[in-house]
């Protein structure tokens, strides 16, 4: 209940229902509005969640990930560097991330920190010149996706490493009209995700992505998500 509450918006009646409920509320719960407040931006609410979950999870990095980009999408760059000092604290790093898709039975992954694809130089052009397209139709890079206090071009430059992007450029470039399935171990961020959108409406292309969370189903510019995940 409280999920559902908490990512309907209502914040104020999910943290009234955690209150009053008959048995103390677990890391599942806290998580769970902790989620909400990412969707919502709500940072009085997930400081109080995160507290807990750092309490309860004190080395689930993904309940640390979330803060920093609460904090970051608030410029609150003080705080992103307290919470990353935290984690510096405790041994705490972040997952590895990757993503990758099959193209002509073999897998081909994209990892944070991996061995760069073989297709690399031609996967980024083409992935330069398919930002560029998207902006034509609306799209505006989410530079609150990115922790780091640097400017807004280096800031974009950051976005377009996201492992699923690359995935998803690299369906775009081996395949002409089939729907793209990746597969993605953690969160997709907002930027992605936006990306993923118009990126399935401007050429025309299905794509499935599971990531860490939920499935997404992208088609004609929407996610069958509804934005909420």
């Amino acid at each position: 209940m409280a999920d559902l509450l908490g990512r309907a918006g209502y914040l104020d009646e999910a943290w009234d229902f955690i209150q009053t409920m008959p048995i103390k509320p677990d890391a599942s719960v806290w998580g769970a509005m902790l989620g909400s407040c990412r969707i919502h931006r709500n940072i009085e609410f997930a400081e109080i969640a995160a507290k807990k979950l750092f309490k309860l999870e004190p080395y689930n990095s993904a309940n640390y990930v979330l803060m920093l980009s609460l904090y970051a999408m608030s410029n609150r760059w003080e705080d992103v560097d307290r919470i990353k000092d935290l984690m510096d604290t405790r041994g705490i790093k972040p997952r590895q991330v990757w993503s990758w898709i099959q193209i002509d039975q073999r897998v081909n992954l994209f990892s944070t920190g991996g061995i760069p694809h073989q297709d690399e130089g031609e996967i980024y052009y083409e992935l330069y010149q398919l930002v560029s397209d998207l902006k034509k139709f609306g799209y505006l890079p989410d530079l609150n996706c990115v922790y780091q206090n640097t400017d807004e071009v280096e800031k974009e430059k950051m976005l377009l490493s996201h492992t699923e992007k690359l995935a998803i450029t690299y369906g775009l470039i081996k395949t002409s009209s089939a729907p793209i399935r990746v597969i993605k171990n953690t969160r997709i961020c907002s930027d992605c995700h936006t990306a993923a959108k118009f990126i399935s409406l401007v050429r025309c292309r299905e794509i499935f992505l599971r990531d860490g969370v939920r499935f997404h189903h992208f088609k004609a510019g929407k996610c069958s998500c509804n934005d909420y995940w």
